[in-house]
């Protein structure tokens, strides 16, 4: 089921530069999206020491995808629930793991591995956001909270919204004790083995969320490939990689 959901996933070549990105939310076309190939390296200021690497890996990536005109929001992450609207080409203070605008100058990045990346994309009024999404923030309701600041902060109508989750850990690859499965619907919450033990499908809890703030089901998007069994060209924090890709939305 894990390699059907994603072969809604493309892999993308410009300029040297490769990141997955889904057709689906594409509709669009001057909103551009994309979730870095591990050949790329480390988008993590966090866990790579070398900051100026970092920001040029940046660089290359934005001119490719053609933002290479936006200014960059990329926050420190915090696994929170929290989102940022962004205005005039700025995010308030504070701590958030979700960035939303509708401004076509800016360009809003989050970094994961493992943890999912959600996009969104207003069809109609030209909006557009991402979120880190791991179990803490799931657990907080933060794709609820983004579509919910998009409607009542950007004006965006749920029925013209599309939410794709990209490239994260899922299922058979993410086996959680139970102080996390407790906090999941048993829907995305599949017991195993004993001690209740269960696996946890995050991309699948997203766009459940996504759907219980009314956006139609027909706009959820899922090209979640799993991050932890794909070695060759995801990272994942589970197996360890201190690597992290670059989860990027913005509007040509």
């Amino acid at each position: 089921m894990t390699d059907l959901l994603g072969a809604a996933a493309r892999l993308v070549n410009q300029d040297g530069q490769q990141w997955y990105r889904a057709p689906a939310l594409s509709i669009v076309p001057e909103i551009v999206h994309g979730l870095t190939h591990s050949a790329l390296g480390n988008f993590s200021l966090t866990t790579d020491p070398d900051a100026e690497a970092v920001h040029a890996r940046r660089r290359r990536v934005l001119e490719a995808a053609g933002l290479g005109h936006a200014r960059l929001l990329a926050p420190r992450l915090h696994h929170s629930a929290n989102v940022a609207i962004v205005r005039d080409g700025r995010a308030p203070e504070g701590e958030h793991d979700a960035l939303i605008a509708a401004d076509g100058s800016t360009a809003l990045a989050v970094t994961v591995a493992d943890c999912v990346p959600v996009y969104f994309v207003d069809v109609v009024g030209g909006a557009f956001g991402v979120a880190h999404a791991g179990w803490r923030g799931l657990a907080g309701g933060i794709v609820k909270n983004v579509v919910t600041a998009m409607v009542d902060d950007l004006a965006v109508r749920t029925g013209n919204l599309l939410v794709g989750t990209g490239p994260a850990i899922r299922g058979p690859s993410y086996v959680v004790g139970p102080e996390v499965a407790a906090r999941f619907p048993e829907t995305f919450s599949v017991p195993v083995g004993h001690e209740g033990r269960a696996q946890l499908d995050l991309p699948s809890c997203a766009l459940a969320q996504a759907a219980a703030a009314r956006v139609p089901r027909d706009n959820l998007i899922d090209f979640s490939l799993d991050t932890f069994a794909r070695p060759d060209d995801l990272f994942s924090h589970r197996r360890g990689d201190r690597g992290r890709h670059w989860a990027f939305i913005g509007r040509t």
